[in-house]
């Protein structure tokens, strides 16, 4: 009784020790095919004479018309892309009237800054993004 009693206890860890052990391996190196990597979860602030968005995109299609909250006649604009694999994209920053102020194509890696004088006072951003993968960081400040 005692030998039977052994050997299914025996039995039992075999089983169960290759039951734990088979799983699938994921052998990508690729940070966009990692299932734990967020993507397409874009995050945005709008506050008195600042603006940012930030998004790890993975064929990410996305059209937003924001409205902003400036006062100021001086804009800095940075924009940073990177791990650029594909797909388009365009900022449009718009005045009350719907006049551009500023227009930018997002087709690339790119770290780009600019600071302009306006006669308008921004109100939008509309900002577009075709099945885009890539990183995007957008921030807009005011004086």
């Amino acid at each position: 009784m005692k030998r039977s009693v052994i050997y299914l206890w025996f039995t039992a860890l075999v089983f169960l020790s290759v039951l734990v052990s088979c799983k699938e391996k994921d052998n990508s190196t690729n940070a966009f095919a990692d299932s734990n990597y967020l993507s397409n979860i874009p995050v945005t602030s709008s506050v008195a004479n600042s603006f940012s968005f930030v998004v790890n995109a993975r064929s990410y299609n996305y059209s937003q018309i924001q409205a902003i909250q400036f006062n100021a006649d001086t804009l800095s604009i940075a924009i940073t892309i990177a791990n650029f694999i594909s797909g388009s994209g365009k900022i449009i920053i718009e005045d009350g009237n719907g006049n551009s102020i500023y227009e930018k194509d997002l087709n690339g890696a790119m770290v780009s800054a600019s600071v302009l004088q306006v006669s308008a006072i921004p109100k939008t951003v509309n900002l577009n993004l075709t099945n885009f993968t890539g990183e995007v960081t957008i921030g807009l400040s005011g004086k």
